[in-house]
Order: C-alpha cells, then sequence, then structure tokens
C-alpha cells in the first residue's frame, strides 16, 4: 500500500508552507509506505493548461514511486477530483472517494471547471463513495449510483473510560479542527461574551485572520494537537462546538468531529449544516439560539446522556466503516 500526501501549490511555500527536503518514499512496515508532498502550480482548478502540468508533474512522481518500489497498483483510493488525466494513465481500478462539493471552495477555482473534472473523475471511476446523501444526489448525475460511506471515529480512544466512571467536567467549551473560511469568527465572539467565565479552547491549524478573537481573555488557541491528545480534552468539557457559516460548501459536509464529540459523550452544538441534524446534536440557526443551546447543553448533560450519545455512534466507528470498504475493493 502507498499513501500518497497531497501536493502543495508553491503559493503555498510563499505563504509559509514548509517544502520537503526530499521526495523520498518513506517506509511504515514492510507492506505500508508513504509518499510525501511535493510542489506544484496553482490554478489547476481553475485553467486547463495548469491542470495538465500539474497532472504531468503528479504522474511523474507516481510512476518514480512504483518503480523504486518495483510496485504496480491494483486499486487507487481517491479524494481528488483534480487529476483525471492521472488516474486515466495509471489504467486500475479506481475508486473515487468525495467527501466534500470541492466546487464550492473558495480561492483560485474555477466551479464550472472543477465540476467538469469531478464529472470526468466519476466517469472512468469503477465505484464512486461519498459521505452523505446531499453529495450522493450531486454524484449520481455522472454516472454511477455513489455509495455513502460516511465518515468514522476512533470510538475506542474517545469513548474511553466513559462506562465506569463520571468523567471531571471542566468550565470549558471546546471547537477541534480547521480555523478557515467556512469558521464563523463573529460567533465565536459572541459565544465568548455570553460564557465570560469558561474557557475556550480552540485545537486545530488556523489558515485566517485570528488576531481579533485571540483578543478576547478567556479564547485559548492551542494548534494542531493529536487525536490522543486532544481526547481527554472534549471529556472533560462542558460542551463541543461546529460554529460553521452556512453556504454552499458546509450544507454538504459531514464533520468528521461531530462523530469525536459525540463518542466522547460531550454535549454538542452546531449550526444547521451538513448532516448533523441526523445526529443527536443541539442546532442553532441564529446566534441567540446558538447561544440558547449552548446553555440547554450545559444544564441538561448528564452521565447518563454522555453514555447514550457515545452508544449512538459506537455503530459508526471505523471497524464498521472498514467492512464496507472491505467489501467495495473486494468487488472490484
Amino acid at each position: 500500500m502507498l499513501f500518497v500526501e497531497p501536493p502543495y501549490t508553491y503559493l503555498g511555500i510563499l505563504k509559509g508552507k514548509k517544502a520537503n527536503s526530499t521526495n523520498a518514499l518513506e517506509k511504515i512496515s514492510d507492506d505500508f509506505f508513504v509518499l510525501h508532498s511535493f510542489a506544484w502550480f496553482p490554478f489547476f482548478k481553475k485553467y486547463r493548461l495548469f491542470n495538465a502540468i500539474d497532472n504531468s508533474i503528479f504522474l511523474n512522481h507516481l510512476l518514480n514511486a512504483f518503480k523504486d518500489l518495483d510496485f504496480k497498483p491494483e486499486v487507487v483510493w481517491t479524494y481528488m477530483p483534480f487529476v483525471f488525466k492521472v488516474l486515466h494513465s495509471l489504467k486500475v481500478k479506481i475508486v473515487y472517494d468525495c467527501v466534500d462539493d470541492h466546487s464550492a471552495y473558495p480561492g483560485l477555482i474555477n466551479p464550472d471547471f472543477t465540476n467538469e473534472l469531478e464529472s470526468q473523475t466519476a466517469e472512468i471511476a469503477d465505484a464512486v463513495v461519498v459521505t452523505n446523501d446531499t453529495l450522493k444526489e450531486k454524484l449520481s448525475h455522472y454516472g454511477k449510483e455513489p455509495i455513502v460511506l460516511g465518515n468514522g471515529v476512533n470510538w475506542e480512544l474517545f469513548s474511553k473510560g466513559l462506562s465506569n466512571k463520571i468523567p471531571q467536567i471542566k468550565k470549558q467549551i471546546v471547537y477541534v479542527g480547521a480555523i478557515a473560511e467556512w469558521f464563523d469568527l463573529e460567533l465565536i465572539e459572541r459565544v465568548a461574551k455570553e460564557f465570560s467565565d469558561y474557557k475556550i479552547l480552540i485545537i486545530g491549524p488556523v489558515t485566517i485572520d485570528v488576531s481579533h478573537l485571540a483578543l478576547s481573555p478567556n479564547v485559548e488557541f492551542r494548534g494542531r494537537m493529536s487525536q490522543e491528545a486532544f481526547a481527554p480534552i472534549l471529556r472533560e468539557s462542558q460542551v463541543a462546538l461546529i460554529p460553521f457559516k452556512v453556504n454552499k460548501l458546509t450544507e454538504r459536509i459531514d464533520p468528521l468531529k461531530v462523530y469525536e464529540y459525540l463518542a466522547a459523550g460531550v454535549p454538542v452544538v452546531s449550526t444547521p449544516v451538513g448532516g448533523v441534524k441526523n445526529l443527536p446534536v443541539l442546532i442553532g440557526r441564529s446566534a441567540d439560539e446558538f447561544i440558547q443551546k449552548i446553555k440547554e447543553g450545559i444544564e441538561t448533560d448528564s452521565i447518563e446522556k454522555r453514555q447514550s450519545r457515545a452508544i449512538e455512534v459506537k455503530q459508526f466507528s471505523w471497524e464498521t466503516k472498514y467492512k464496507i470498504l472491505d467489501q467495495i475493493i473486494e468487488s472490484l
């Protein structure tokens, strides 16, 4: 098995992305390797010329890795709809796994061109996998009937301790995940003011200007942390948040964090995004309602409710997801 890290663009280097000193393969075990990320040109979601150049760069890196490993893959499982020419050149079984509406992302993008690339990828794929029903509806227009796999959770890690003891709850509210364009800074500022006697912990990489929010005395940015590091923080928090703006991108997401939050037993408050309404989550459709739902989550919480939340999402464990994934691969 070869895991290929997604490339970054030369613009990313200008913005502070640290380029790898080598594109060498890393051996994880005897049959598992990683091809580290490498630079390619921006504009690949906007212009055909740059997309063609980047496909050539990407294919060259892959073929060199295959040669070094003396390896010919039987199946390629891809999350990227931008490398249609690479996939077509490999002449192997392909699974396209769509986890987001790629045409809805901001930045250097032509949504029509991105959708065209995705349709080409879906059409040559031997199987198409999506994370929720809204993406299934979109991808079904491109040919094959998509399989809803959805996100999962390391249930054993996040639910640890809930079955036999009451967790030590602190006066803190937590968010885990990327702090990017879809993160509602104004909403979190409101939360920080309304819950001034609580610590607001924000865990994850920051790619937008948060300087104003960082001035709030009870807001603390912890940066990127491993699951093993933030799982205990979730269990000892009073509420976990999904404070996303509601737009075309977020209406089609399946937030990984919601499964981790619930497996840890913590009450979850979210804006009305993606498929969270199908889970035991409190929904705030306005800033006022969001604040009210946080209060409700705190006031009505109990160890029994925490255990119930964790049990309800056990069905989404990665072990369960893998069984479906295994069936997909075997069918090819």
